[in-house]
């Protein structure tokens, strides 16, 4: 029997929204177009994948997640824009920005890459954060689900919708453990672990300069089947003069596909990423290296030049001279142009566009 937590009908040109909250997977929430079809999304927040499995100082982690999408109904199309956005701990934003606008079900992980910082001593976490060792959807709080969707007769829109509880286990072929990369001599190394593959034919290696837009570069065959711990190794010759993520995939047998994590890796010593942008919300995740060791300032200024924030930065780990920054940025400012500076002693580090819409 299928309990209802609440069913809330609005109405806004012309459109009905219908969020339906409930216990069951395949009924977090819909929208129903003024067309006349209807759209269903599930999320569910299966597993966490960490940078590292030994963080002394800090790590980061994205969600693997499992999602049912039906489009139903009279006039049925596909969407222009389908997202998912999974807050966890301190309301850290994790962003799924590739779900299939056609719909569908399947597994997928998230890409925003979010910081968990250390107390100032290795290894150590005060709560409500955990150590890497110990992180899962129950430790660091997945619980809050948002989907931003846009369609033919769906206005642009960010609907919130619990996720089911208890989440049911998802049977992936492969039981994946960790997705490693590093810059060599000899080209950009990647490896990764897997407990144990059951029906298993390849994995998949893809490459993007933006962490959207991605392209296939190798694939690696697999074990049908395994019980024992397996490492696999990759070595990138083509990528080792820019910076690059990595996305590694599995194909079982029957062709289904199931994304498995991401990995960035830098090109030189300061790098700066600032995403997603444009940002819809106001939510960015800014990240970069400095050597300085000076204090770093991070600075937004508007389109005239005034400052309309300004804080300090510690970094979550450092390495020699160089230190690793990781930060989530929430904006209260209205849409417009703005530009992100990170400042030290010496003067400005970077400075990007930031579009807030």
């Amino acid at each position: 029997m299928r309990k209802s937590l609440s069913l809330m009908k609005l109405t806004f040109l012309s459109v009905l929204f219908s969020i339906i909250y409930s216990y069951q997977a395949n009924a977090q929430c819909t929208v129903t177009s003024s067309l006349g079809y209807t759209v269903s999304v599930s999320i569910v927040p299966q597993s966490i994948v960490v940078s590292s499995t030994d963080c002394p100082w800090g790590y980061n982690y994205n969600v693997n997640f499992s999602y049912n999408i039906s489009i139903t109904g009279p006039g049925a199309a596909a969407q222009y824009t389908l997202q998912a956005f999974i807050y966890c701990v301190n309301s850290q934003m994790n962003g799924a920005y590739s779900l299939p606008l056609n719909g569908g079900s399947g597994t997928g992980t998230t890409t925003t890459n979010p910081a968990i910082p250390h107390n100032g001593t290795a290894y150590g976490y005060n709560s409500p954060y955990v150590s890497c060792t110990a992180a899962t959807v129950a430790t660091l709080n997945c619980t809050s689900i948002d989907v931003l969707i846009q369609g033919p007769g769906i206005p642009t829109q960010t609907i919130h919708c619990n996720p089911p509880s208890p989440a049911p286990p998802i049977n992936l072929p492969v039981e994946f453990l960790s997705f490693d990369g590093e810059r060599t001599d000899s080209g950009n190394l990647l490896n990764w672990a897997v407990e144990s593959q059951h029906r298993n034919d390849y994995f998949t290696l893809e490459t993007s300069a933006d962490g959207t837009n991605w392209s296939e570069l190798s694939r690696v065959k697999g074990e049908i089947s395994s019980t024992e711990i397996k490492t696999y190794t990759f070595l990138d010759i083509k990528n080792t003069q820019r910076s690059v993520y990595y996305k590694l995939s599995q194909t079982d047998i029957d062709g289904t596909r199931n994304e498995l994590a991401i990995k960035y890796i830098p090109f030189g010593e300061s790098d700066f990423r600032l995403y997603p942008n444009p940002s819809s919300d106001g939510s960015v995740f800014v990240s970069f290296s400095d050597k300085s060791e000076s204090p770093v300032m991070l600075i937004l200024r508007n389109e005239i030049g005034q400052i309309v924030l300004q804080q300090d930065l510690d970094p979550i780990s450092k390495s020699g001279r160089i230190g690793y920054y990781n930060s989530n940025i929430h904006l209260q400012q209205s849409a417009g142009v703005y530009f992100v500076e990170v400042r030290n002693d010496e003067g400005v580090v970077n400075r990007s566009k930031l579009v807030i819409r």
